[in-house]
């Protein structure tokens, strides 16, 4: 059987489709690069807004049109929130594995679509923010055992990942059940793979304490954190029912900055908001204006049926636009001064593909760094790089030495 998968969403989305596609090939089946190839097409789906529910529907109707043979399964948060019609079957993974005749791996062996990998360590959120769907989809925080989550990254380190992205909902809640923290994972993995670049995925403000700062400052954390603040009004952010004070988060991004050599912290912002205001929204925009982001995500308030915000009126959808704009220019502006930043400095990058004219790399802060074809360097090395020059999405570099 040939098999085409598609993530949507979140890292931990893209760790099931990983998930996924080692028991494809562990049963002896195979993965095609295009959905019109394949027998099978399996979809690791998203609804934290209403355009990622209406693009995993616009792909359904796709993939019927170009494959109207295929068998189509979805899994993850969709068939958890709305029924999916004329599919050959949705659910849990297990759920699907079982429709399929797939046996369960249990666990990633090996890397197969990247060489930077994305390890789970936690599953579900206790967070109740007033706009997220996330938690009911979900469902509560759980953590994943120590030695499961050991035995995964020795298979994929055995097998040539690199680097592991350590990921979950609130990745920061690994091991509350047993009163241990992120930051014990973390030296436990360093200690059994000395070698291993580990970084963390997104990570709520409240996770990051002392303990987190001092492992980025010794190195046993690649210098990035993507740090949801959602908003900068801190009325809007009560009314989102957010678990923290822009006050904490302000000094948070501060000091990691003073104390993590070349750090990049990434960020999450609502627009639109039923609550916010014109004021609100100029507050919002002064004080995200004025903290050190290397990038931004923005996002429209979605409402999802089934969440208090979803009650609410919503705003003008003209005003919205506009606000929204304004952030995607200043979003735009800080990427780009960031990445100026970078020029002259040293860093290592794990080189992942080879394009037409450039190999493309990840450097330790997330940069997305370009360099020349005369290397002749391979998928997975990991090498030292001096970045030139920068563009508006990346950097470009030459090898300082290999590492």
């Amino acid at each position: 059987m040939k098999y085409f998968i598609k993530a949507f969403g979140c890292r931990l989305n893209q760790y099931y489709a990983d998930y996924f596609s080692n028991a494809v090939v562990f049963n002896g089946n195979h993965i095609v690069e295009n959905e019109f190839e394949a027998d099978v097409v399996a979809i690791a789906s998203c609804v934290v807004t209403h355009k990622a529910e209406r693009d995993i529907r616009h792909y359904v109707s796709h993939v019927k049109r170009i494959n109207p043979l295929a068998k189509i399964v979805v899994f993850g948060c969709y068939p958890k929130y709305r029924y999916l019609e004329d599919i050959y079957a949705a659910g849990g993974l297990s759920e699907v594995f079982s429709r399929l005749g797939l046996e369960d791996p249990g666990c990633l062996i090996k890397p197969i679509f990247r060489v930077r990998t994305n390890i789970r360590v936690q599953e579900g959120c206790n967070f109740r923010c007033s706009y997220c769907i996330v938690p009911f989809v979900r469902g509560p925080s759980k953590s994943r055992s120590e030695e499961e989550i050991i035995k995964e990254i020795k298979n994929v380190v055995s097998n040539g990942a690199v680097e592991i992205v350590l990921t979950g909902i609130q990745t920061g809640e690994w091991g509350r059940e047993w009163g241990k923290r992120i930051s014990y994972l973390i030296k436990n993995i360093k200690d059994q793979f000395p070698e291993l670049r580990i970084r963390l995925s997104s990570i709520s403000p409240i996770h990051v304490k002392k303990d987190v700062i001092e492992l980025l400052k010794e190195g046993y954390v690649l210098p990035h954190l993507h740090l949801p603040i959602q908003h900068g009004s801190e009325k809007v952010l009560k009314e989102m029912r957010r678990p923290y004070k822009l006050e904490y988060y302000v000094n948070l991004v501060n000091n990691l900055v003073a104390e993590v050599r070349n750090i990049a912290i990434g960020t999450d912002v609502i627009v639109g908001f039923p609550t916010e205001t014109e004021q609100d929204f100029e507050e919002s925009y002064n004080l995200i204006s004025a903290l050190p982001f290397a990038y931004m995500h923005v996002f429209e308030f979605s409402p999802r049926e089934g969440t208090p915000a979803a009650r609410l009126s919503s705003l003008n959808s003209e005003v919205v636009r506009k606000r929204k704009q304004k952030l995607l220019d200043l979003a735009k502006e800080k990427k780009k001064q960031f990445l100026l930043n970078q020029i002259g400095k040293v860093m290592g990058g794990v080189v992942e593909t080879r394009e037409l004219d450039y190999y493309s790399a990840t450097g330790d802060n997330y940069v997305k760094i370009h360099l020349p074809l005369k290397y002749n360097l391979k998928s997975g090395q990991v090498v030292k790089i001096k970045v030139e020059s920068s563009y508006d999405n990346f950097v470009t570099g030459l090898l300082a030495e290999a590492i």
